[in-house]
Formats: structure tokens, sequence, C-alpha cells
């Protein structure tokens, strides 16, 4: 299909794993105040950068092996977990506000940048479909 590759897929991945960080930290700031509460951490980047070296090793594959071959690359792990380290606040919450909100600047940035990306391969696919006019 049209759009079908290493770039898109890899930016498809990156966007719905900065998506799912934005939705943790959210749930920080909201839950920084709630008794016990542990911080949601979301971790993606080092299994999306082993499915795309594992993919560019496979760099011969092509026509439906080439889709077959994007596969986990589409599907790289999004890990969420909870943060589980040692709080030093009395209600044994273990969310620093102020580095959730620098966390949450980080992530709509990054979410920013990649959509841009995603704009910007499509208008490209867009003009050699049209031939320039």
């Amino acid at each position: 299909m049209i759009g079908d590759s290493l770039t898109t897929a890899a930016l498809h991945r990156a966007l719905d794993g900065t998506w799912q960080r934005e939705q943790a930290v959210a749930a920080n700031i909201a839950n920084h105040e709630t008794p016990g509460y542990k911080a949601i951490k979301v971790e993606f980047e080092a299994a999306l950068d082993r499915a795309i070296r594992d993919f560019r090793r496979k760099a011969s594959v092509s026509g439906e092996n080439y889709m077959r071959a994007l596969d986990p690359v589409k599907n790289a792990a999004i890990g969420v977990h909870e943060n589980r380290t040692y709080s030093e606040r009395a209600d044994a919450s273990n969310v620093n506000l102020e580095e959730e909100n620098i966390e949450m600047a980080k992530v709509q940035l990054q979410y920013d940048y990649l959509t841009r990306q995603i704009t910007d391969t499509f208008s490209r696919l867009r003009y050699a479909v049209r031939e320039g006019r």
C-alpha cells in the first residue's frame, strides 16, 4: 500500500507510544496528591529501535515479505509500568509534580514533532503522485 514504509511504520508506533506516555503523565499529575499512588512510566523507544535495526538487517525483503517484515516495527512493545522507587513523601506517593510537568512539556513537543514528520511524509507522497502539479 502507498505510504507503507519503515519511516511511516516507525512514526506511527512512536506516535502511539508518545500518546500513551502523555496519558500516563496526565494520570501522574492528576494523582500527585493521592496517598500511596505510584507514578506510571511508559517505555517504547528501545523496543522500537530494536525492531527498526532488525528490519534493516533484512533490507533485501520485497513485496509481501516487506509488509510482513514491517509488522515487528508496527507492533513494537510499549511498556507501561509503575515506578516502584522509594518515596520520601509521608503519604508514600512517589510523584514529583515538577518533574511530571517538565515531562508533559517534553512529551507534547515530541508529539508535535512526530505529527509534523508524518504530515511532511504524506505531503511528499502527495506531491510525487501529482507529479509536482
